[in-house]
């Protein structure tokens, strides 16, 4: 490959003249001798790549290019071919990121920016795909060119939507069957916990010795404080909806009646705008709830608990004390 001192030396020795250092714009002929070196540079790079002149002529593409252009149809904008009047028919049809493609060309040739980049969906034959596409002026030989990148992201988006729909369905599962549980446990215990609370009133009132019924009372204060853990893990496995009420009512709820089960001082408070969260935060945050406040309940020995979520800038924290 010639480096751009033997172009340089091409140009004088060939007879081909340098390029107009006034106007900046590359000549035909030099266009014609970096064609080669950079048609090897790019060919075999998996994105695809145009390089287009001042005058937005597409003078080199790679494989990649010419073979999606080729296969949908796009003869247009194939090498030699005019990408900005590419762009601008089809922004003439309404079609957006043709109009932001046009604009985005003519700022970096004003000189008021040097660099563009868009992840959009594909129309008409490229019609179900997402692309990103990224302009960018160089400078080789003291004179400017537009390479215009052009990237297939569907199969990365799906991936991460396949992923991100199966973390929910995770999630989702998970407090199904804490429901399921939260229920199971509840139902299951309550008849038994209450025949037995009936056995020790009845032992209560047929015991005349001050030490026996002292191991009743001890009894009753056992099975009232199972009935406590019972209803808090059946509270917090089966939480209200946070679907339904939003994510700061539904925590408010959730700190409320967990309080009022488990004896504990619990609050509950909102420090900035809470904005727009997406689901998967609300969601995130609402388990960190669930589970902080288990475990103060099953670990901390604590006499009270405060939630705080604080949302700030670029960033939202909660905290569970």
């Amino acid at each position: 490959m010639k480096l751009e001192s033997d172009l340089l030396f091409d140009w004088a020795g060939n007879g081909l003249g340098p390029p107009n250092p006034a106007s900046g714009a590359a000549s035909p002929e030099y266009l014609a001798i970096l064609a080669e070196p950079l048609q090897q540079l790019i060919d075999d790079l998996p994105e695809q790549i145009a390089l287009l002149d001042e005058d937005c002529s597409i003078f080199v593409a790679n494989r990649a290019w010419k073979e999606a252009v080729t296969e949908c149809g796009y003869l247009e904008a194939l090498p030699g071919c005019n990408y900005r009047d590419f762009c601008a028919s089809k922004a003439a049809q309404g079609y957006q990121p043709a109009i932001e493609a046009l604009a985005a060309i003519d700022d970096i040739w004003a000189g008021r920016r040097s660099f563009w980049q868009l992840i959009y969906n594909g129309t008409e034959n490229w019609q179900g795909r997402d692309y990103q596409i990224t302009f960018h002026q160089i400078s080789f030989g003291g004179h400017s060119l537009l390479s215009v990148t052009r990237f297939d992201l569907t199969e990365i988006l799906e991936l991460r939507r396949a992923q991100t729909d199966l973390t929910a369905s995770l999630i989702e599962g998970q407090a199904i069957e804490r429901q399921r549980m939260g229920r199971e446990l509840h139902d299951s215990a309550s008849q038994p916990l209450a025949a037995i609370g009936l056995v020790l009133a009845r032992l209560k009132l047929r015991s005349p010795g001050s030490e026996t019924l002292a191991m009743v009372d001890e009894m009753q204060d056992l099975l009232a404080e199972v009935h406590r853990e019972i209803r808090s893990i059946s509270y917090l496995a089966h939480p209200p909806s946070l679907k339904k009420l939003g994510l700061s009512h539904a925590v408010k709820l959730l700190v409320e009646g967990f309080g009022r089960r488990t004896g504990l001082e619990a609050s509950f408070d909102i420090v900035g705008d809470p904005g727009s969260l997406s689901e998967a935060a609300e969601t995130a945050i609402y388990r960190l709830a669930q589970e902080g406040m288990s475990n103060v309940h099953r670990h901390a020995r604590a006499t009270r608990v405060r939630l705080l979520l604080c949302f700030r800038q670029s960033a939202t924290h909660f905290i569970v004390a």
